[in-house]
């Protein structure tokens, strides 16, 4: 089901607000001490995706991206 004009700008400006640059969710998630796989399989994607996300070659979106989002809100915390 392709998602309508509306969730897709929702989708890229909650990307811009709420997420840190790529290179950052990398450093969150290392500084934590948890590995892609982790991560992945917490918000449930696949480790390639998470690679990718923090690569900056893609940009998670609809469900995935509100639980990788609240992921690294909880590695900041963390931090």
């Amino acid at each position: 089901m392709p998602a309508t004009v509306t969730e897709q700008i929702r989708s890229r400006l909650r990307v811009r607000l709420d997420l840190p640059s790529p290179a950052q969710r990398r450093e969150l998630r290392e500084r934590a001490g948890l590995s892609q796989q982790e991560i992945a399989e917490v918000i449930g994607a696949t480790r390639q995706a998470v690679s990718h996300w923090e690569t900056g070659t893609r940009t998670p979106r609809g469900p995935l991206l509100d639980r990788y989002a609240e992921a690294i809100r909880a590695l900041q915390e963390a931090a």
